[in-house]
């Protein structure tokens, strides 16, 4: 039986709109389903503990990365089940850098196809994440942003503006094999799983099938250099500028020396002493169409 677990409206107004269309197509082609509307995110645990009590391992998730980040968290065993995810519009971009229908009657329709194709995605600690890491410039304006009263493209550029220019950076130790751990005042940092951030390419280069993540960061750069190098963040041009440093990794640890680390994880601000990285390969089994576009 599918198992809809859907976003609640102050995450994803369009979640429950969707879900709403998705049953009427259900009940016509005559297949079992259960929904599990939620208040807020956190009670999203409680649905999933709910349909594993009763043996169910087949989901669909309606919603956006944030949703998709608590929902596999709250899986204790992924490689026991099978999802699919039906984007919502706003924050997909996980369901985005997969290719995964926009139109929610077509992507159940992928879904209900039944293919299983192997993603991998991130350890970070103790936190699974499906998409990506970001530390420095982007974690500073999206928290500004976050924290904005009025969340339009015009207070997005606003944050952008005010606070990337102004960032002094963090400095990290980062650590991982076939290299000596080396000091850096970090002005943007990735960790990709997929690469897409609010819609824009910060690390094309990702696959979320090879058992390797990509690292990209880039030293603080002089202050007029600033606005320039958060903009190629933006759009994944920073893996050809020379100031840029890339790897393929399966492993990688970070440390601060006050133990502060802002970091934004699948739509999401942490607060984390340190980081640490590990790929599991081929971790997730999604529900996708194996005909349609693949990354």
């Amino acid at each position: 039986m599918l198992n809809l677990i859907v976003a609640p409206y102050e995450q994803a107004e369009n979640a429950e709109k969707y879900c709403k269309r998705i049953v009427a197509y259900l009940k016509q082609e005559k297949i079992e389903f259960a929904v599990y509307f939620s208040n807020n995110l956190d009670s999203i645990i409680d649905s999933i503990k709910e349909a594993q009590a009763m043996g169910e391992n087949e989901f669909v998730v309606i919603g956006d990365d944030a949703t998709i980040s608590v929902f596999v968290n709250a899986v204790k065993d992924l490689s026991k089940i099978k999802f699919g995810i039906v984007p919502v519009g706003v924050n997909d971009d996980f369901a985005k850098f997969l290719g995964l229908s926009q139109n929610p009657i077509q992507a159940i329709k992928d879904i209900l196809l039944k293919q299983v194709s192997p993603v991998d995605y991130l350890l970070v600690n103790d936190l699974k994440v499906v998409n990506n890491v970001l530390v420095g410039a982007s974690a500073e304006v999206f928290e500004k942003f976050s924290q904005s009263k009025i969340k339009n493209f015009i207070t997005l550029k606003f944050s952008q503006m005010r606070y990337a220019s102004d960032f002094e950076g963090v400095p990290l130790v980062l650590d991982f094999k076939g290299v000596k751990a080396k000091e850096e005042v970090v002005f943007e940092l990735s960790i990709a799983n997929g690469g897409l951030k609010q819609g824009k390419k910060v690390s094309p280069l990702s696959n979320v099938s090879d058992g390797l993540f990509n690292f990209n960061y880039i030293a603080l750069p002089e202050k007029n250099d600033r606005k320039k190098y958060f903009s190629l963040f933006k759009s994944g041009a920073q893996i050809y500028e020379d100031a840029t440093n890339q790897f393929w990794l399966s492993s990688l640890k970070i440390t601060q020396p006050d133990k502060k680390i802002k970091a934004l994880i699948d739509g999401r601000i942490f607060n984390l002493e340190e980081i640490n990285v590990q790929i599991v390969e081929n971790g997730l089994k999604l529900y996708r169409n194996l005909s349609g576009n693949e990354q």
